[in-house]
């Protein structure tokens, strides 16, 4: 069977102080048929510096494009349009891979389910609490945002059909991925944890109550009754945001831990 060729885009914008552990995650993948590609959105600080120190292990991978953009998702659409693989997964400034060998596995899996059109991964939560396993549920897809797209591998055709809409600041990938598996797409899941995601910062750890209202006006715009479980979610944020805000490290950070127990960590 013919190996799929992967496409793996990393989106920076002034991320000097994460990126490099982000490349070094990338290239060091054993699996060869992987494309590199790093939209840059014209980083005003020392992103390029630290881009251009690995240029020769990315261009032998894929390409750079460091040109201004009009934002994170049309970016994103920028990435998907100039990848040449079969499939793309979209790995953030500051995010990494597990282990070397995990586009090794996941290619095997997409040859042993060619039926397949996304294919998601767990994840490890980094928080500044405690580091938490999430595992993807795609089945959940049109009620939440049940997988990462830290972790979540598409058709690049698809992609393209579907790309990102840029009229939401922050959960464009969810519309996106949500309208694919509604519009009767197969997502599969690997029983494999992909990526290790940084949510102590980026921005939609640090617009979480934005980035909460946009999702649950999707799902208010296609006729879904979740005004109480709006209201719960936001209860629950709101909580976080206050330990965070007001109570110290060493009292707000066990309480979180302890929340993170029996709830998804906020």
């Amino acid at each position: 069977m013919n190996q799929p060729v992967i496409s793996i885009i990393t989106v920076t914008f002034n991320a000097a102080n994460v990126v490099e552990k982000t490349i070094q995650s990338v290239v060091s993948q054993t699996y060869d048929k992987l494309e590199y590609l790093i939209i840059d959105g014209a980083s005003k600080d020392n992103t390029m510096a630290v881009v251009d120190h690995y240029r020769g292990q990315i261009e032998r991978h894929g390409r750079i494009v460091s040109e201004p953009d009009k934002g994170l998702y049309d970016a994103m659409n920028k990435g998907a349009s100039l990848a040449t693989g079969d499939w793309v997964l979209f790995m953030n400034a500051d995010d990494v891979f597990v282990d070397e060998l995990v586009l090794t596995d996941v290619a095997s899996f997409i040859e042993a389910h060619p039926e397949a059109d996304a294919i998601c991964g767990d994840a490890l939560m980094i928080y500044e609490y405690g580091t938490f396993p999430n595992v993807s549920k795609p089945e959940d897809l049109p009620h939440r945002m049940s997988v990462f797209h830290q972790s979540t591998f598409v058709r690049t055709s698809l992609l393209r059909e579907h790309p990102f809409d840029t009229h939401y600041r922050y959960a464009a990938d969810y519309e996106q991925l949500s309208s694919l598996a509604l519009a009767g797409h197969k997502f599969l899941h690997i029983d494999r944890k992909i990526a290790m995601l940084e949510m102590r910062s980026g921005t939609t750890y640090e617009n979480m109550l934005d980035s909460a209202r946009e999702h649950y006006s999707i799902l208010e715009a296609r006729g879904m009754d979740i005004e109480a479980e709006r209201k719960k979610m936001f209860r629950h944020k709101k909580i976080v945001i206050s330990f965070k805000k007001y109570l110290p490290n060493f009292l707000s950070q066990p309480i979180l831990r302890l929340i993170a127990r029996y709830y998804k960590p906020l």
